[in-house]
Formats: structure tokens, C-alpha cells, sequence
């Protein structure tokens, strides 16, 4: 499914396609209906061990690794042919014979800063020249923290924008999650200090620092509803493999935040500014919100299904067949049982017949809480299908089955959700 945008008063909202596979190219998305808020929507996919690489999106492991990329006591090395103090388009700012433009990491590396960095309407080029001939690389930009960059230099509070922006987007396990971009700090309000509580109501926290400096200062608060993050397969912000990421504790303790109300009445709160643990401040913090629905490829175990990654909904199922199933792990239900009520299946496609996803806890053959009867649907556009479940007795976490009972070639799947 595609979306288009359009302008409503001074609000902006953009959707990207910023998962890829490893070495692969990323697909671009037009931008999405805007909100009353002005918040970013975006999907992400980078990672962070020990470097940024690629591994749907900017990796740490296996990509730009010290000397090339991002290390931990140099930041970005001055061996990666990128210089703030020019603009990227230029040759002292992005070099084109050594450096990130040489390799395919590299290159993948110089889109996520072309994505952060420029708005939709610039795109940064780049000629290539090695032993096979001039390669033509073209870098459309999408959030625009940092437009002037293109042409210009790249200041502290640049680096900071960036440093958040890319922070942002990251998940150590580089599996793609939609995640919505909130800021309320006064150099990041192309972003918006509002957020969407309907689709993305659960603060997983937020990010900050310079990553461009030696060493790297990055840093990152845990939000209210950070344990939301392990259902959704996100970590990072609050989860492990992130080595070159400093936890700063709570964003409610080390940041000043601004609270909204969102449009489906909750309190949506994003950082204005935030104390790392030294007790220095940091101006550019970007709030991430999470979605409680889970990407349907985004399982923990799987028979009989096929994935597919298009236009968002993306990383759904298809080849639905009467007895396959997907298994989600670490489903929260929350403190209070019998709290969760309803079942949902995301469908980009359903065929007639009596067609039904039978969701199961604890094990493939455990307690049946509840079914989604599908019904047909053919269309642009996904459709959610609901059924009852009863969780009386269910809290914390959990593993869930989700097994399709019916015919053959069911149709496509794109989340599942249990709210």
C-alpha cells in the first residue's frame, strides 16, 4: 500500500522505507498523510554493536567497522572520507576515492545520512570512478535535520541533530519496525513536539549526543512504555547489543519534556532536552514511539509461511495454508489480567471461505484464547479483522501461536495484535 501526502495547516508527517537487506538497495516510499501533530513516521532497521554496517539498514558487526565507520573511540574516523566541516556534495566533504563511497556498506551508510540529513526535495549525488568505470549514485534525502549539509557545513547542533536522528532509527537486531520520530527540541521542529497516540501510543525513549566527535558521545532514555520494545522485536534504546549507546536512565529524570495531547486523548511526551551522565546537557533529542501492533515477518518462529517486504504494511506473510502458523514471543499482557480483549489480523489480501486464525499462548498446542475470522478482501488498501479472546488469568510476557485454520492460499498478513 502506498500513501500519498498532502498539507494540513503546518503539520508534517513522512513515512520511509529504510529497511534493506544486507548489501541490498532501499525502496522508496511516497510520503505519508500528514497528522494534526506533526510527527515523523518512519521504518527503521539500523544496527549497533561495534560499528554501523548493514544488515537491514545501518548495522554494528559487520560493516563499517574502525578506520572506516563508527568506532568507539574515534567516532566517525577520519578514514571514512566524510568531513562535517564541508558540504556533501562536495569532494572535501563526501570523498568519492576512498572512504564509505568505495564500499557497499559505505554507500548504504551514505544514504541513512542523506535520509537524516536532507529534506524530500534534495537528493545528494555522487560519481564513482574505480577499475569497472564511473558509477552514478543518487541519495534522496527525507527528514531533513540537517538540509544545509548538502552544500555546507555541518556545525554541533548539526551533529547533534544527526547523531539523534540516526540513533533513532536503530535496532541491534536490524529487523524492520515502524517507529514514529517526536521531538520537542527547538532545532528539530520539522520533526514536531506532537505525536500520534492511536497508532504509535507507547514511548520507547529517546536519543541523543554526537557521534561525529572522538570519542562518540551517544546516549539514550528509556520512556514509559519501553518494555513495549521486545514485543515489537526493537531494542536498543532499552535492550542489549548496543554496546556503543550509554544508558542515561528515564527519560522522565534525565530530560525536560513537553506533553501533548494526542489525538485519541493520551498525553504524548517528547524531549525538549536531556542530561547525559556526566550532567551535560543536550539540546537535539529525538523521542521514538513505538506501535503495539507486531510486524507479522517479524517472528520468533515460523512453518509453512512466505514473507514479503513491499510498500508499508510491510514484512507481512502470504502463502497462508490451513495449518501453518508464526509464533511471537514476548507478548505483553500487561499487569492486569484479562486486560487484553480483542485479537487483530492486518490483512493485505483475504480469500472467501471460512478462513480463521486460531491464536494459541504458551505453546503451538496451549490454551486457545480466542480466533480472527477472516473475510474476504481484495483491495489497495489493509483492513483489519478482529476477533474476541479471553486472557482472564494471562499477565506479563509471553509466548503467542498464531495458526491459520481454513483452505489453501488464505491471502497476506501484514500485522498482528493483541490489544
Amino acid at each position: 500500500m502506498t500513501r500519498n501526502s498532502f498539507f494540513h495547516s503546518n503539520a508534517r508527517r513522512l513515512a520511509l522505507l529504510l529497511a534493506l537487506p544486507l548489501f541490498g538497495c532501499v525502496s522508496e516510499v511516497p510520503a505519508d498523510s500528514e497528522s494534526e501533530q506533526g510527527q515523523l513516521a518512519t521504518d527503521n532497521g539500523l544496527m549497533s554493536t561495534n560499528g554501523l554496517g548493514t544488515i537491514n539498514g545501518l548495522a554494528t558487526g559487520n560493516g563499517l567497522a574502525t578506520g572506516n565507520g563508527l568506532s568507539s573511540t574515534n567516532g566517525l574516523a577520519t578514514g571514512n572520507g566524510l568531513a562535517t566541516g564541508n558540504g556533501l556534495a562536495t569532494g572535501n566533504g563526501l570523498a568519492t576515492g576512498n572512504g564509505l563511497m568505495t564500499f557497499a556498506s559505505g554507500r548504504t551508510f551514505v544514504k541513512y545520512l542523506a535520509k537524516c540529513a536532507l529534506t524530500s526535495g534534495q537528493t545528494l549525488m555522487k560519481s564513482v570512478t574505480d577499475s569497472t568505470g564511473t558509477t552514478n549514485y543518487a541519495f534522496p534525502g527525507s527528514i531533513g535535520v540537517a538540509p544545509t549539509w548538502l552544500n555546507g557545513s555541518c556545525d554541533a547542533a548539526c551533529q547533534e541533530r544527526m547523531t539523534s536522528c540516526l540513533m533513532s532509527l536503530t535496532n541491534s537486531t536490524g529487523r524492520h519496525v515502524a517507529v514514529e520520530l517526536v521531538s520537542a527540541a527547538a532545532g528539530l521542529n520539522m520533526i514536531g513536539p506532537g505525536g500520534d497516540d492511536v497508532e504509535f501510543p507507547n514511548q520507547e525513549g529517546a536519543t541523543f549526543g554526537n557521534m561525529f566527535v572522538s570519542p562518540p558521545q551517544m546516549f539514550t532514555c528509556t520512556g514509559t512504555e519501553s518494555t513495549k520494545a521486545e514485543q515489537v522485536k526493537r531494542y536498543c534504546i532499552d535492550g542489549t547489543s548496543c554496546d556503543l549507546f550509554q544508558k542515561a536512565g528515564s527519560c522522565a529524570s534525565a530530560c525536560t519534556q513537553t506533553c501533548v495531547k494526542g489525538p485519541g486523548g493520551k498525553n504524548i511526551c517528547s524531549a525538549k532536552s536531556c542530561k547525559d551522565p556526566s550532567g551535560k546537557v543536550w539540546s537535539n533529542p529525538i523521542t521514538v514511539f513505538l506501535q503495539n501492533k507486531m510486524e507479522a515477518a517479524n517472528n520468533d518462529a515460523e512453518s509453512g509461511v512466505t514473507t514479503y517486504g513491499i510498500a508499508p504494511p510491510a514484512n507481512g506473510i502470504m502463502s497462508l495454508d490451513n495449518g501453518d502458523w508464526v509464533q511471537m514471543n514476548d507478548v505483553q499482557f500487561g499487569t492486569t489480567a484479562g486486560a487484553i480483549k480483542t485479537a487483530v489480523a492486518t490483512t493485505a489480501a483475504a480469500a472467501a471461505g471460512s478462513n480463521f486464525v486460531d491464536v494459541h499462548v504458551d505453546s503451538l498446542t496451549g490454551p486457545l484464547l480466542g480466533s480472527i475470522a477472516l473475510k474476504a478482501y481484495t483491495g489497495t488498501s489493509s483492513v483489519d479483522q478482529s476477533g474476541t479472546v479471553n486472557t482472564a488469568g494471562l499477565t506479563g510476557f509471553h509466548p503467542v501461536f498464531f495458526k491459520f485454520r481454513g483452505g489453501s492460499s488464505m491471502g497476506m498478513v501484514s500485522y498482528l495484535e493483541l490489544k
